[in-house]
């Protein structure tokens, strides 16, 4: 009897699925990240430039990262403005995991400038599914709306209780 060997599973671990729990919001005419904590202890709320150019390994991270214990489920930061009470300003050497797998040289983000791509992305219990936008992208999102994921890929302007509906869902 001849006997087939048994089929090779890759083993690979679970990690959580990202979430929509990051949006934009725009106040003053400046943006504004919008993290729904999820009442975890400890998040991260993120901004860098999305600019692909460049090998890997060899790239510039540009990026504002902010990181504490949120005071409420929702955190609101003006994006390159001071952070919450309790919460700091990493600095460049306080890459993140998966940003240091790729070794990138880290500077901080201290302007928007136009026609450069942008990414804001936090965490919580779970990792956000980030939103890209541009500054172009500001006049479009109203005072009582965000600009918020739709999947991975794209991003739609929403009402912030619509946004904020769908990330406690997710939490």
């Amino acid at each position: 009897m001849d006997s087939a060997p048994a089929p090779l599973l890759p083993l690979t671990g679970c990690s959580p699925v990202d979430e929509p729990i990051v949006a934009l919001a725009v106040q003053d005419g400046q943006p504004v990240g919008v993290l729904v904590t999820c009442e975890d202890r400890d998040a991260r709320l993120a901004v860098f430039e999305n600019d692909h150019q460049g090998e890997p390994g060899k790239r510039t991270l540009i990026r504002w990262s902010i990181n504490g214990p949120p005071a409420s489920e929702i955190v609101e930061v003006a994006l390159l403005g001071q952070p919450p009470e309790g919460w700091e300003v990493a600095d460049a050497v306080d890459t993140p995991a998966a940003e240091a797998d790729i070794d990138p040289d880290v500077e901080p983000l201290t302007e928007f400038r136009p026609g450069v791509t942008y990414t804001v992305t936090g965490s919580s219990r779970r990792n956000a599914i980030s939103v890209d936008f541009t500054l172009a992208d500001l006049p479009r999102i109203g005072p009582d709306q965000v600009l918020a994921p739709r999947g991975h890929d794209s991003t739609k302007v929403v009402s912030r209780e619509t946004f904020l509906r769908k990330a406690r869902d997710k939490c």
